[in-house]
């Protein structure tokens, strides 16, 4: 697909000559099929899918536990308005999860007096705040969890996919606030390196084309390139909405391209004027792009700049996005958020957005972290905003409003900005369900690679059995779904499972076929399949 939309785009652009098919762009891949090979096959969109029969898809909602994973507070450095998470990563060479997250050193909320801080931990809900003499001092205490100063907030991290440089094992760009403004610049972006995720070594100091507003970056195996989801339209920028999704390449980390809009609420007639995209993150399963974005629910107050109008009030959910090329991204589970806001008094009541890229898979289960804030974003109790507020009497209604609550509670309010994380059946974004008991879920012709054939079901009630049809709808020999063994859990943390024909799991003999398979669901529900040239799933105890 990636090479269909390259070969469309070029033609369009007059770099490649019109075929005789034109205008309907025909792929160069010459096979009249899908080929999956051995990449996991998700029920989130229709890509595999040809139709469901008495089968509903239903997305699931994530897991959110009433408390945050990582709280701030009980060090000297983390007096300040809590934790801003960056990034979390799964370090194959040690085994351990790494999180960095962004703390305040002062009241300053322009970017400025900020330091990045690492946690780490084995199974991904307990994290310590290793604290070492080699990393960055802070006043009189010599040692810190501390690993970058002057980081600003807006801080892009990953795991080199490139592993043969011991010192480059780990990539960052942020933006130093404070170096900015020392030189007269709005902005700057550097580049770092380091070998551990914890001592950092500064390669480029700026990069003409800047990152700005929380990028979150993933290695595209598919176009080779790394690429940037961050927040577009400056505040400086009144022509378009002031908060869209863009979108950056980079072969190197260092040289990005300009950035594109990606995703924008003027795209989308379903969703309301006032919702803006404050940011996204992306994870690929497969062929999967699945994109979390944190939505910007803004108040009627406007601030006023060159006479300009943009919104600074408001509080934060998530939304749920599919895409086949990284580009053009699709809502997923119509205008309702995938997670709204929690009840009053909630870690993330008023703020649940920048959610880390990539997933870490632990026990069978799915990990998303994001920053939650008790809190919705306001200039409350923090001296004169940076600009007029109008409509005026709004202002000032929804001001005392909030000077009304402070009093009445006391001070007891819940204001922290935590470290949260939702928890996914693994892999399990959305499942296929029967609407009763027996549902039947045809999938698309497709040629693949492997030897067994896994598919992620929830079986603890019923059964799953498949067949293997061939272009006429008749089962290829041995593998129809009455020959098929019932598949079906044999213990509730059970995951994925092996499908066998009389016993036997081998495929090979359907390879180079068009292949087309039928879900037969007996009180059970599936959620993705995967063929794998040996079966090595260890299911959690």
């Amino acid at each position: 697909m990636l090479d269909l939309h390259q070969k469309t785009a070029d033609i369009v652009a007059g770099r490649r000559t019109f075929e005789p098919s034109y205008p309907y762009i025909t792929p160069d891949y010459q096979v009249p099929f899908l080929h999956i090979g051995t990449e996991k096959q998700l029920f989130l969109d229709n890509y595999i899918l040809d139709h469901l029969d008495d089968t509903n898809r239903v997305i699931v909602k994530p897991h959110r536990p009433d408390e945050p994973v990582l709280t701030v507070g009980d060090l000297p450095w983390e007096r300040e308005r809590g934790a801003i998470l960056s990034a979390v990563l799964d370090d194959p060479e040690t085994g351990q999860l790494k999180l960095w997250y962004v703390q305040h050193l002062s009241s300053d909320c322009n970017d400025r007096n900020m330091v990045l801080c690492y946690a780490e931990s084995t199974d991904a809900i307990h994290w310590e705040k290793p604290l070492r003499t080699t990393c960055i001092p802070y006043q009189k205490h010599e040692a810190t969890n501390i690993v970058l100063a002057d980081s600003g907030q807006h801080i892009g991290l990953v795991l080199n996919h490139d592993q043969s440089d011991p010192s480059r094992r780990y990539l960052m760009v942020y933006n130093p606030a404070g170096k900015a403004r020392e030189r007269g610049e709005r902005t700057m972006s550097s580049m770092a390196i380091s070998p551990d995720g914890v001592g950092w070594t500064v390669l480029n100091e700026d990069t003409p084309l800047r990152h700005h507003h929380f990028q979150r970056i993933i290695w595209d195996e598919a176009i080779q390139k790394w690429v940037a989801y961050s927040q577009y339209s400056h505040h400086w920028n009144p022509l378009q909405r002031k908060r869209q999704v863009g979108r950056q390449e980079s072969i190197d980390f260092v040289h990005w391209s300009p950035k594109e809009v990606m995703l924008s609420v003027e795209w989308d007639a379903n969703l309301p004027p006032d919702l803006e995209f404050h940011d996204m993150s992306v994870r690929k399963v497969g062929g999967l792009y699945i994109g979390i974005t944190g939505e910007f629910m803004a108040e009627p107050v406007w601030c006023v700049r060159d006479g300009a109008n943009w919104r600074d009030f408001a509080y934060s959910r998530l939304g749920l996005y599919t895409s086949r090329d990284g580009k053009r991204w699709q809502r997923v589970g119509g205008a309702e958020p995938w997670l709204d806001n929690g009840d009053p008094g909630s870690l993330d009541y008023g703020f649940a957005s920048t959610t880390a890229a990539g997933q870490i898979i632990r026990s069978g289960h799915t990990f998303i972290y994001y920053s939650a804030r008790a809190e919705k974003q306001h200039w409350y109790g923090r001296g004169a905003p940076p600009t007029p507020l109008v409509p005026e009497e709004e202002a000032k209604r929804r001001n005392r409003r909030w000077e009304d609550l402070q009093r009445a509670m006391g001070g007891h309010l819940r204001r922290d900005c935590t470290v949260g994380v939702l928890s996914l059946r693994e892999d399990g974004w959305a499942k296929l369900v029967p609407k009763y008991e027996h549902g039947l879920v045809y999938t698309r012709q497709f040629v693949f690679e492997g030897a067994t054939l896994e598919i992620n079901a929830d079986c603890s009630g019923g059964y799953v059995q498949v067949g293997a049809l061939d272009p006429y709808f008749r089962p290829y020999p041995g593998f129809s779904a009455e020959e098929c063994d019932p598949v079906f859990n044999e213990s509730q943390a059970q995951i994925w499972h092996t499908v066998r024909w009389h016993g036997n799991s081998d495929v090979r003999s359907l390879w180079n076929k068009p292949v087309r398979l039928c879900l037969h669901l007996h009180q059970a529900s599936a959620y993705g399949f995967q063929f794998q040239h040996t079966s090595q799933r260890v299911d959690p105890e």
